[in-house]
């Protein structure tokens, strides 16, 4: 097959026990959320460029698919779906009781260069509170995901992190908001040297020895301590940096309270330019190595980058694909018990699908038609059905059908409007 006709570079098909994989991790993301107070939310592939553009960050900025329609108009492929759920709560969701609590499994694109468990096109499980300042709302988002991490038997530490203090310390330096988001940008990348370069030029030396100071703190204490000393320096914006320092002590209480491993990190500030405090990462091992599979974080104000009021704004995502990376050899698909309806070529094909309707919605169950008894049997029995129904003349006249147990080769004739019941006691045999 040339290449035109394979997927392009970072897209995947998925097929087969991997697609079984996939629609277990969604079938499970969803049903934990719901359980947890959770309504699903479902967010267009396509946007405009516009709505993305303003806060994304930079690192998703040069990565998105860009192109224009035939009207002229700039659209994306989404590359995340945060800008997405809080554009739709401005449109249509501002009027409900607060909070509003949101999930979603959505394909996200960008144009990045694919590496190991890193692809262009890749799947999110995500959760969003809007309208809710409070650290319950940070925890209902984080408990939720590892509730489902712990499910799914995906073990797993919490790296916490804080951006206020980094944003509240470059303005009171003069530093702008666009050069906030490109030095965390670049801390987020790990280029601290180049970081502390930028607050150099654009802040100056004392900025310098403030930023590089917590940068190279691991101990939430002492970054407290350092914010004090800062009291006089941050002004107005002391109160609400010191206040997101205590959010960010209390989530990491209550994590440890309940029994989940958490680190402290003060140079975790995360990719996206719309995070304004409390940031956290999932981290879980595989194979010999530590990936991070999802995380997320405070994103109040977002609102108003949209010509909204302020709403207080927070949420995660989780890779789904890395998630599914690390379960890939230990996943087992569910076994469901399979049927496979033969209908003979002297039989009306209608007979076969009024059988199907009888068969338990617990089976998989489809219709198979032949000429030949001993073709349909060969095929039932290569894609390992546990049970044929198989339907000649003489079983269509007399309004039965012939059931063959596959693994034991024992048959048994069955009146049609015995089937579902014949059916459902094999299930607890």
């Amino acid at each position: 097959m040339t290449s035109e006709y394979l997927p392009p570079r970072g897209m995947r098909d998925i097929i087969g026990v991997e697609a079984e994989l996939y629609e277990y991790l969604f079938s499970e993301f969803k049903r934990t959320a719901r359980s947890r107070g959770f309504s699903p939310i479902i967010t267009p592939t396509v946007e405009y460029f516009k709505l993305f553009e303003a806060k994304s960050g930079e690192e998703i900025r040069n990565s998105m698919y860009i192109f224009e329609d035939k009207a002229g108009r700039v659209l994306a492929l989404r590359p995340e779906v945060t800008a997405s759920v809080v554009r739709i709560y401005l449109r249509a969701l501002r009027a409900l009781p607060k909070p509003i609590r949101l999930y979603y499994v959505a394909q996200c694109f960008r144009y990045e260069e694919p590496q190991h468990a890193r692809y262009r096109e890749f799947w999110q499980g995500g959760l969003e509170v809007l309208g809710d300042p409070d650290v319950n709302a940070d925890l209902s988002v984080a408990l939720t995901a590892s509730e489902f991490l712990d499910n799914i038997g995906v073990k797993h530490v919490y790296v916490v992190g804080n951006v206020s203090m980094y944003r509240s310390i470059l303005r009171c330096y003069g530093v702008n908001e666009n050069t906030q988001d490109h030095i965390l940008h670049l801390i987020d990348k790990g280029k601290v040297e180049s970081a502390i370069e930028e607050v150099k030029l654009k802040g100056g030396l004392e900025a310098v020895e403030i930023i590089s100071k917590i940068l190279f703190t691991e101990n939430l204490d002492t970054v407290e301590n350092y914010l004090y000393d800062l009291k006089k320096t941050l002004g107005g914006l002391y109160e609400k940096t010191i206040q997101e320092h205590y959010r960010t002590r209390d989530f990491i209480s209550a994590l440890r309270e309940l029994g989940y491993q958490v680190v402290f990190s003060s140079r975790l500030v995360r990719g996206l330019a719309y995070y304004t405090g409390l940031i956290f990462e999932y981290k879980t091992a595989s194979g010999d190595l530590e990936v991070s599979i999802g995380g997320g974080g405070r994103y109040d104000g977002l609102s108003t980058v949209y010509n909204g009021p302020f709403e207080y704004s927070t949420g995660l995502a989780l890779g789904l694909d890395r998630i599914a990376l690390v379960l890939s050899g230990l996943f087992k698909p569910q076994r469901t018990w399979s049927v496979g309806v033969v209908v003979l070529r002297d039989v009306p094909i209608s007979a076969g699908y009024r059988v199907l309707k009888l068969i338990p919605l617990s089976f998989r169950s489809f219709v198979y038609r032949t000429r030949s008894l001993s073709r349909g049997l060969e095929y039932i029995n290569k894609i390992d059905c546990d049970f044929t129904i198989i339907i000649g003349s003489s079983e269509y006249k007399q309004n039965k059908v012939l059931v063959k147990n596959m693994r034991t080769g024992v048959q048994v004739l069955v009146d049609v409007d015995s089937l579902p019941e014949f059916l459902q006691s094999k299930l607890s045999t």
